[in-house]
């Protein structure tokens, strides 16, 4: 959020009658009273169980210490398993820093590694500089190279950013040595490594991003890469096992085919890739053969996006009778009593809906092809089957007034949803409602904005109020309820047990609400604390 006001600060010359710099200020602000704050530390629903079971004492998560606690820096992400794999059949020798938490950076590069690969699939442009900033200070002379999703988002516009933009990217010289600008990447990836390796001229290579001896960012010639899905499965069984936990990812397919007007799928990956039954299915035996992993986490965009397909996946689930449990994001309008309830056999077990709005009239604007009734009948379906589901909500698009978000909260309160994500509307140009900016009125970047009928502070004072609206819907702020149900329950939590700790954890944030001067040990705190404290293992 520090880095969105510094952004704000920078583009705000772009919008005139906009104070951009105060409205992100005062999002920042909001946004922080919606969540957990013990002793003036943040706190997910992971860091507060940690937390409890050192005696309501703060825990400082290390590289030493991450396996030994709650925390979702200790989850496996696809992407670095991926890279492993990937440059490791290209002839080298990759270590992976998971989420950059889980291994001694500072040791590793006194072995003089080749180069850093950062991936932007889960930070934002400050980290980056701020983690190469801390590698070339160890290591002046090892590379530096950044790539993903943000970065694709970031620079894709080339020599057409704006200048403010092309300013801010100059504070990375010096910092990091290139950016690969491709959504895929890997294949610009190895080429960019060989260059480096053989001191040869990076400007040949297709993809990247680097830096004239002025600092000013240059362009290298751009080239899509080929997607070829069943070359991306990977061979569990070869993957060094520091790198495993009991929850791993697997990707089955690529993209999506909505045209949601808020989303950049249809822009990053505009066609839909899948992988082939038997290589998802040999990977899936792979996992299965290690016999330790208790729940896999289907990473697709839309697992369920092609009826006959996802139908032929589960029907081989359950034909091989996998040990783990699953779980996956799904379309609520390609859910019926057939197809649930071959997930449930199959060992599906968690389901994240894109639900977006409670009202009719949202959903509309945004394209989303899906009814209300349809999202209704999709909740009532999967807890009859006893699947779980968590709701994602976006407050704030284009035609949200306050009548509209108190929709959206009657939905989540009528419908038995067990889990929510609210997500404060966020405006970029890789977006189809940009399109329709003028008629809009949209007006802003990021998460300050202001259109017809809302501004971004309003809904972010909007969002401020789910918490004590929804009584038994459960969310963890801006951490996501998905990765924090896959990882406790292959730490081995029941599922109710996982819901009742939600449970604690809002009653505590309400109570810290009346009482905001209360201590760990007050009597209006240490009774919720330690309720908690039974539930934690």
């Amino acid at each position: 959020m520090a880095g969105a006001v510094e952004r704000a600060a920078r583009q705000s010359h772009r919008f005139p009658g906009l104070d951009l710099s105060a409205m992100q200020a005062q999002v920042h602000e909001n946004t922080r009273a919606s969540l957990l704050f013990m002793g003036g530390r943040y706190m997910d629903l992971p860091d507060l169980m940690n937390y409890v079971k050192a005696g309501c004492r703060p825990i400082e998560i290390t590289p030493d210490n991450v396996t030994r606690h709650y925390s979702l820096a200790n989850t496996v992400t696809l992407n670095g398993i991926y890279m492993y794999q990937y440059l490791s059949a290209h002839g080298y020798d990759p270590i992976i820093i998971q989420n950059y938490a889980t291994d001694d950076l500072e040791g590793l590069l006194r072995e003089s590694p080749l180069a850093v690969c950062i991936s932007s699939n889960f930070i934002m442009m400050n980290d980056i500089r701020d983690m190469a900033v801390r590698i070339k200070n160890l290591a002046p002379d090892v590379a530096v190279i950044a790539g993903g999703m943000l970065v694709k988002k970031v620079m894709h516009a080339g020599e057409n950013l704006t200048q403010g933009t092309l300013e801010f990217l100059s504070t990375f010289h010096e910092k990091v040595d290139a950016f690969v600008v491709e959504a895929k990447g890997e294949q610009s990836l190895v080429k960019l490594l060989g260059a480096i390796k053989n001191g040869d001229d990076l400007s040949t290579i297709p993809n990247l991003a680097c830096f004239d001896e002025k600092g000013r960012v240059t362009f290298t010639v751009r080239t899509e890469e080929e997607i070829h899905m069943d070359e991306t499965a990977i061979d569990w069984g070869k993957i060094p096992k520091a790198y495993l936990r009991h929850t791993l990812p697997v990707n089955s397919s690529r993209g999506c085919y909505y045209r949601c007007r808020f989303c950049t799928y249809h822009w990053l990956f505009p066609k839909v890739h899948y992988r082939s039954p038997d290589v998802l299915q040999q990977e899936l035996k792979a996992i299965n053969n290690l016999g330790f992993v208790r729940h896999v986490r289907f990473t697709d965009d839309n697992f369920t996006a092609r009826s006959d397909r996802i139908k032929a996946v589960l029907e081989m689930m359950i034909h091989e009778k996998f040990s783990f449990s699953w779980s996956s994001f799904a379309r609520a309008s390609a859910l019926t009593p057939e197809l649930v309830k071959l997930m449930k056999r199959s060992g599906c077990e968690f389901l994240d809906l894109g639900l977006e709005s409670g009202s009719q009239t949202i959903l509309d604007n945004m394209d989303k092809q899906l009814s209300r009734e349809q999202s209704l009948e999709a909740i009532r379906m999967l807890n009859d089957y006893g699947i779980i589901s968590r709701g994602s909500f976006i407050i704030g698009y284009p035609g949200e007034t306050r009548d509209t978000f108190l929709e959206t909260i009657d939905f989540i309160n009528d419908s038995g949803l067990p889990y929510y994500q609210p997500y404060l509307f966020y405006y970029t140009a890789n977006t189809l409602v940009h399109e329709e900016r003028k008629a809009l009125n949209l007006r802003g970047l990021g998460l300050a904005w202001a259109h017809e009928t809302m501004d971004s502070v309003d809904a972010s004072r909007l969002l401020m109020q789910m918490i004590e609206r929804i009584p038994e819907s459960f969310t963890d702020g801006h951490s996501y309820v998905e990765e924090i149900y896959k990882s406790l329950r292959g730490d081995g939590y029941a599922p109710e047990d996982i819901r009742e700790l939600f449970r604690v954890k809002r009653q505590l944030q309400l109570t810290l609400r009346e009482h905001p001067s209360a201590g760990p040990f007050s009597p209006e705190i240490a009774p919720i604390l330690e309720k908690m404290g039974g539930l934690i293992r």
